[in-house]
C-alpha cells in the first residue's frame, strides 16, 4: 500500500507476484484498485466477468471462491472493477457501525484456510487503491504484513509518516497482529545524488525505529531497487506479466531478485 499514485503498486503486486510463482509458490492476487489496472495487467477484462471484488464486498451471499482466475501456472488473481469506486458510499451506514472494515477478511479467510493443502497459497498478494478508505482498511484488516512501494524521492520519503500512522491506527482497532516489513523501491535511478540521499534518509529512519513499539520496527528495504525500465510500463498494455512480456529485461531480474530476498525473509 501506499496513498500516493504512480509509485509502482500494481506492478509490484503483479511482478513479485509472479516471480514467486516462478520460485514454485502458489500465488493469489487480489484486487481492491477501482482502476482495476491489476486485472488489466494479468490478462482479464472486467467488462466480461461475471464477478469481482466489488460484488464480494456488497453482495452478504457471494463467495470468495468464485472469484479465483488462473492467469498463468501458480498465480492466481481475485479482480476488480470500477464499480468498486461506489463503495465507500453504499456501505457508509456498515462503516458508521463498524461493520464494514471486515467484509474482505470475513470471506477471505475462511476460503482460504478451508482449501485442501495441495490448494493453499503459499503467499496472497493485495494491491490497494491510492487512498486511505474503506478499501485500503479492508486489505489491510485481511493482511498480515504492509510492503511499501515507493520512488526515492523527497515528498514520497514525506508521506511514508502518513502511511505508517494509518497502519498503527489499523492494527490498534482491526489488526493487532499487521507490521510493516518492507519497502520496495521503484523506478529507481542510482545514479542521481538525490536518489542515493533519500535511501540513506529512509534507512536511518528504519533503523531508528529498530526496538520501539510501533509497526514498522522491522521492516527493511528489500534489495534489489528496481530499476525504472520501459518494458514494466509496457507490459499492462498486453495483459502480461513481465516474464510474459520481457522476460530477460532488467524490470524481469530485479523482480527475480525481490522474489528471492521476500522468500528469505
Amino acid at each position: 500500500m501506499n496513498q500516493k499514485g504512480g509509485v509502482g503498486k500494481t506492478t509490484t503486486t503483479v511482478n513479485l507476484g509472479a516471480a514467486l510463482s516462478l520460485h514454485r509458490q502458489r500465488v493469489l492476487l487480489i484486487d481492491l484498485d477501482p482502476q482495476a489496472h491489476l486485472t488489466l495487467h494479468v490478462g482479464l477484462n472486467p467488462d466480461d466477468l461475471d464477478a469481482t471484488i466489488y460484488g464480494l464486498m456488497t453482495d452478504p451471499d457471494a463467495s470468495a471462491m468464485h472469484l479465483i482466475h488462473e492467469v498463468r501456472h501458480r498465480l492466481y488473481a481475485m479482480p476488480a472493477e470500477v464499480n468498486l469506486a461506489g463503495v465507500d458510499a453504499e456501505l457508509a451506514e456498515a462503516a458508521a457501525q463498524g461493520e464494514a472494515q471486515h467484509i474482505l477478511r470475513d470471506k477471505v479467510l475462511p476460503m482460504l484456510e478451508s482449501l485442501p493443502a495441495e490448494e493453499r497459497f503459499d503467499f496472497v498478494l493485495i494491491d490497494c487503491p491510492p487512498s486511505l478508505g474503506l478499501l485500503t482498511i479492508n486489505g489491510l484488516a485481511l493482511a498480515n504484513e504492509v510492503f511499501v512501494p515507493m520512488q526515492t524521492h523527497f515528498l514520497a520519503l514525506q508521506g511514508l509518516s502518513k502511511l505508517l500512522s494509518t497502519v498503527s491506527m489499523v492494527g490498534q482497532s482491526l489488526n493487532p497482529e499487521l507490521r510493516v516489513t518492507a519497502i520496495v523501491l521503484g523506478l529507481h535511478d542510482g545514479q542521481t545524488v538525490l536518489a542515493n540521499e533519500v535511501m540513506s534518509d529512509l534507512e536511518s529512519f528504519l533503523e531508528a525505529a529498530r526496538g520501539m513499539d510501533v509497526p514498522w520496527r522491522s521492516a527493511r528495504v528489500l534489495q534489489p531497487p528496481v530499476r525504472r525500465n520501459i518494458k514494466l510500463a509496457e507490459c499492462p498494455s498486453f495483459g502480461k506479466t513481465i516474464y510474459d512480456y520481457a522476460p530477460l529485461c532488467p524490470g524481469a531480474a530485479d523482480y527475480r531478485k525481490l522474489a528471492e530476498a521476500v522468500l528469505a525473509m
